[in-house]
């Protein structure tokens, strides 16, 4: 059995709890001080009292608390590093490098950056992995075969970390935005609003299926469903020509920007 420890249950922890919730060989804990009780209720796992509490009882810790708490925590857990060394760290901490991981937490904590988006919550989310030189490939693996139960997962350099979050970690609200966007577009043209909010969920949700299943690009997806000339071409068109692409690159770099305010 391994143990899987939150340490901090916001809304990421909690969708990476549902998401391995249901797996037999996987028990997790949690803590924090305000809402950890309340979240170990709903998501039907422990909450333990205190974070060494959390590292001493499990294998792996997700540090999950906002970044500005590393340096108390790190002090919190330093007698439980001292006990058990071999427990690994995946931070979830925005704008915390494996440097400022190890300088808080010691040289001798493996530490892994992760990156997972709130679709890991129904195993379809997306991780970014970044690991220090030193990590041996069994490390690696295993920890990359839990974030594969999440979803999709790849080992990026820390300096993709700002693309990745960007596009993965608050992609989901653009795509959500757009998939809105679709809706209202329904209800302007005379559709009922439960109706075009079924119908733009269902068609975004299936054409990204249908590209993860069949492994199709994007561009190779549109041009099947399009007739040149076609009433889709002129939809497409449409798209093209009101500057979508640089609109999503504005979005991203506008993303990117803020993100970098923090670090």
């Amino acid at each position: 059995m391994l143990t899987i420890g939150f340490i901090g249950a916001g809304n990421m922890a909690q969708a990476m709890i549902k998401g391995w919730s249901g797996n037999q060989e996987i028990q997790q804990v949690v803590y924090s001080p305000h809402v950890g009780q309340k979240v170990a209720d709903d998501l039907h796992i422990e909450a333990k009292s205190s974070a060494l509490e959390v590292w001493l009882a499990s294998d792996l810790v997700v540090l999950a608390t906002p970044p500005d708490q590393l340096a108390a925590v790190a002090r919190e857990l330093q007698p439980g590093i001292l006990i058990k060394p071999s427990v690994i760290v995946a931070s979830v901490l925005g704008g915390i490098s494996l440097e400022q991981l190890h300088k808080a937490l010691g040289n001798t904590v493996v530490v892994t950056r992760t990156l997972p988006n709130v679709n890991v919550a129904v195993k379809y989310g997306y991780t970014a992995l970044a690991f220090d030189e030193q990590v041996d490939a069994d490390i690696k693996g295993a920890v990359a075969a839990l974030f594969l139960e999440l979803g999709r997962t790849d080992e990026l350099t820390e300096e993709q970390f700002g693309a990745a979050s960007a596009i993965a970690g608050s992609g989901p609200a653009f795509v959500a935005a757009f998939t809105e966007a679709f809706k209202e577009a329904g209800i302007a043209k005379g559709l009922d609003e439960e109706v075009a909010a079924k119908l733009a969920e269902q068609t975004v949700a299936g054409t990204a299926q249908h590209m993860t299943q069949a492994k199709k690009a994007p561009l190779d997806l549109a041009n099947e469903v399009m007739t040149p000339g076609g009433s889709t071409a002129a939809g497409f068109d449409a798209l093209t020509q009101g500057g979508l692409n640089q609109l999503v690159l504005d979005t991203i770099t506008a993303t990117m920007a803020k993100n970098a305010e923090f670090e």
